[in-house]
């Protein structure tokens, strides 16, 4: 892959890490547990654990993809980026403009 369309992954994934620590600071208050509270109703409070569940989903998932973009600027660093950590067939430019972080190809996806 050319050095060009390299450095271009490799500020696509520190923009995307930025993004990522960006959120995970966001919604810190949002995945604390829900205090009881005498204003929150019995439906009220249900919705608001299922709030937090889901705002904890999404921030495992993004604390995991912070962890793929990490190896992604790990592979760009020594030179393996672009090509399946599996078979070692060169990733296509397609899935890696659409996730910059993959670490496989379609094949061994």
């Amino acid at each position: 892959m050319e050095k060009e369309k390299i450095d271009q992954f490799r500020l696509q994934l520190e923009e995307l890490a930025l993004e990522i620590e960006d959120y995970l600071c966001k919604s810190e208050a949002s995945a604390e547990a829900v205090v009881p509270d005498k204003g929150l109703g019995r439906l009220s409070r249900m919705e608001a654990m299922q709030d937090q569940q889901m705002v904890l989903e999404l921030r495992r998932r993004k604390r995991r993809q912070r962890l793929e973009v990490s190896d992604a600027l790990d592979r760009i660093a020594d030179g393996t980026f672009g090509a399946c950590v599996f078979c070692g067939n060169e990733i296509s430019l397609d899935r890696l403009e659409a996730f910059p972080e993959t670490q496989v190809c379609v094949t061994c996806a």
